[in-house]
């Protein structure tokens, strides 16, 4: 998954996809000025909380269209920056106007407001599969003598994996196969390296873990996206379709937690953006708001129980953006 993802010549990103164009992988929330506005509200609200100027990350920037989105609609200028692994579609944030990094070493600690829009799903994870009797495998990538990609199970590469079904309290059934993600605390612990004081808010799909591993998902949640079609063969397209898998929120939190951030939510996206104001976007023009763009992000028939919200936090501020009714 990752070198599917990642490979920095034949990858997905490598080739800058257009994500959310009528002739790209996924919609997203990202083509939505909307969207942007919200998240441009949750970012003064963290100021006012902090007191402070926030530097803004951005993680995985996409096309850049998003962050243009955002910075239109924030009052005052701020350092906007985006990590993304991509060199493709950094050099089209670069053309918006953007700063764009591919390596969070480079950032120095300091107050700062971190979001990630559909980031956790695409880290990558390992397979496994229930033995029966708690035995667990993982199913490696291997080729026929066809040279055909194929799963092959075989004993666990890392002992983490096996601790990680232990905390989410999981056993899985025989046969039953499941997705890992052991990228999610080096993942957390250099964003905690950053962020001081300050947010960190993930909008995402995912679930706990109880829902998550339980025998209703036997075969895992891994799934590919080609040309807005959802395709069940992770080695359909190999570097031309995006491959995804939900979020374990139970680790997710907990992994958070001990890195060293407090944690608020998940809250569907839905409400999360009323309560940061949604409501009031009077669209690019100031003209008046575009009540089904803002149907399609907030109604539970759409995107607004799709996505769930994630906020962590660095201890002693109050409770981040979003999570009460604006007063």
């Amino acid at each position: 998954m990752s070198a599917a993802l990642y490979d920095e010549t034949m990858g997905f990103y490598a080739n800058a996809p257009k994500i959310g164009s009528p002739d790209g992988p996924f919609d997203t929330n990202a083509k939505f000025p909307a969207f942007g506005y919200a998240i441009a509200k949750a970012i003064t609200y963290a100021e006012k909380a902090l007191g402070s100027h926030l530097r803004v990350l951005e993680l995985g920037g996409g096309t850049g269209q998003l962050g243009s989105h955002i910075i239109s609609c924030l009052e005052n200028v701020h350092e906007y920056v985006v990590l993304d692994p991509s060199p493709g579609l950094r050099a089209k944030q670069t053309q918006r106007g953007l700063q764009a990094i591919s390596n969070i070493d480079c950032l120095s600690p300091g107050p700062t407001f971190v979001f990630g829009n559909e980031v956790l799903d695409a880290l990558p994870v390992h397979r496994v599969m229930g033995m029966g009797h708690d035995e667990v495998l993982e199913l490696y990538v291997d080729l026929d003598e066809d040279g055909e990609f194929y799963e092959q199970p075989n004993s666990l590469s890392s002992l983490e994996l096996a601790e990680r079904l232990r905390d989410d309290r999981v056993q899985l059934g025989r046969g039953q196969v499941a997705e890992i993600c052991l990228e999610l605390k080096p993942f957390l612990k250099s964003l905690w390296r950053v962020v001081d004081p300050g947010y960190v808010i993930f909008i995402d799909y995912g679930d706990c873990a109880s829902n998550l591993y339980s025998y209703r998902h036997r075969n895992g949640s891994l799934r590919s996206y080609y040309h807005q079609q959802q395709v069940y063969d992770p080695f359909f397209a190999v570097g031309h379709q995006d491959l995804t898998a939900d979020v374990d929120f139970t680790a997710a939190c907990f992994i958070a937690e001990k890195v060293g951030f407090e944690v608020a939510g998940p809250v569907p996206q839905g409400i999360w953006l009323r309560n940061l104001g949604i409501l009031d976007y009077k669209g690019p023009m100031g003209e008046g708001p575009d009540q089904e763009e803002i149907d399609v992000l907030t109604r539970p028939a759409c995107l607004g129980s799709t996505f769930d919200i994630l906020i962590f936090k660095t201890k002693g501020i109050s409770d981040g953006p979003g999570l009460q009714p604006p007063s």
